[in-house]
C-alpha cells in the first residue's frame, strides 16, 4: 500500500514530510490505486518535492490550487513545488497510477546552477502544473519517468543514477520548452497562502478539538472567507476538510497495531469510537474493523 496515503507529519516550513523509500535520498516511488483513499479521493496537501503522475489504467481528476485537470491512460501530470494539490474520482472509479514524488535538492550540488536553472523553474508561479499529454516534449517526461519506474520496479529499490539522470534531464525539458528564461514571473496568490496557513493548522492540531473559528483564525481571516476559500480551491468545506484528514491519518493504526477502534478514534481527534465508525463508514462504505480484516485476513485485534 502507498505510504505517502498516511504521512501527516510536517517540516520545519510546515511543508508536509514525505516517506521517502530511502530516508537519506529524497525520492519517493509508489504505485497507487485511488480506491485506497477515502471516498476515492486524496486530501490535499503540499511539499517541496516535484510530483509526477502517470495513469496506468483508469481515469482520475487532479485538483491543482483549484484548477481540475482530467487525466486519462497514459498521460500524466507534474504538480510543481509548493502548490496544494491531490487526485479524485468523481464517479468513485478505480485507477491504477505511479506516483513519483523528487525533492529538489537532489539537483542542489553546485548553489550556481541551482539558483539559475532549478529555482527558476520550480519557484515560478507561472507554472503550479503541467498535464503531461499531446506535445513531443511532454511524452518525452513521460518516458524519462516510465524509465525511472521501470528500473525501480525491476531492482525493487530505487535506481540513484537512472532517477538522477533522468531527473536532470526532466529539469532541462522543463527549463528549455517553458521558455523560462524569458518568462517574467509573477507573485504567489495570497489566497493560496492564507489557505495553506489554514490547512497547516489542521495538519497540526488533528487530534485536538478544532472548531470553523480556530482554521479562521489561522489564516487570518474571518469564518465566511475561510469556508469560501475551502470551496474555492478544495471543493469541501473545512470541516470535511478536516474530518477526511483525521480519517486518513487513522489508517497508519488501524492497519499496522493492533489499538482498539475506540483508541484510535481518541488519538485521531474524533470525539467516540461510534462517530469514528460513522465517518468511516461514509467514505469507506465499510466498518473500520471490516477493512482491518480485508487488509489482513488473519489479523486478530
Amino acid at each position: 500500500m502507498d505510504s505517502h496515503l498516511y504521512c501527516s507529519s510536517l517540516n520545519a516550513d510546515f511543508s508536509e514530510t514525505v516517506a521517502y523509500n530511502n530516508p537519506l535520498f529524497p525520492a519517493y516511488i509508489r504505485p497507487g490505486m485511488l480506491s485506497y483513499y477515502p471516498n476515492y479521493s486524496a486530501v490535499s496537501h503540499w511539499h517541496e518535492d516535484l510530483e509526477f503522475i502517470v495513469v496506468r489504467r483508469g481515469s482520475m481528476t487532479y485538483n491543482i490550487n483549484g484548477k481540475l485537470i482530467d487525466l486519462t491512460e497514459g498521460s500524466g501530470i507534474m504538480v510543481n513545488s509548493r502548490q496544494l494539490h491531490y487526485g479524485f474520482s468523481p464517479q468513485h472509479t478505480e485507477c491504477e497510477f505511479v506516483c513519483i514524488l523528487l525533492s529538489p535538492q537532489l539537483l542542489s550540488g553546485n548553489e550556481w546552477f541551482y539558483q539559475n536553472y532549478i529555482e527558476s523553474v520550480i519557484r515560478n508561479p507561472s507554472y503550479p502544473y503541467l498535464h503531461l499529454h499531446g506535445e513531443t516534449w511532454k511524452t518525452s517526461i513521460l518516458e524519462h519517468l516510465n524509465q525511472i519506474y521501470t528500473t525501480f520496479s525491476a531492482k525493487r529499490e530505487l535506481p540513484y543514477f537512472v532517477l538522477l539522470e533522468n531527473f536532470l534531464s526532466i529539469l532541462e525539458i522543463l527549463y528549455d520548452d517553458l521558455d523560462i528564461q524569458n518568462c517574467a514571473a509573477g507573485k504567489e496568490s495570497q489566497e493560496l497562502i492564507l489557505l495553506r496557513n489554514m490547512i497547516t493548522y489542521i495538519e497540526e492540531h488533528f487530534a485536538q478539538r478544532i472548531t470553523l473559528e480556530n482554521i479562521a483564525a489561522a489564516g487570518t481571516c474571518c469564518k465566511s472567507r475561510c469556508s469560501s476559500l475551502f470551496k474555492k480551491y478544495l471543493r469541501e468545506t473545512p470541516m470535511t476538510y478536516t474530518a477526511r484528514l483525521r480519517l486518513q491519518n487513522s489508517l497508519t493504526a488501524l492497519l499496522n497495531s493492533d489499538k482498539s477502534i475506540t483508541e484510535i478514534a481518541y488519538e485521531h481527534g474524533f470525539c467516540g469510537a461510534s462517530y469514528y465508525c460513522e465517518t468511516f463508514q461514509k467514505y469507506y462504505r465499510t466498518s473500520p474493523l471490516q477493512y482491518r480484516k480485508a487488509q489482513f485476513p488473519d489479523h486478530t485485534p
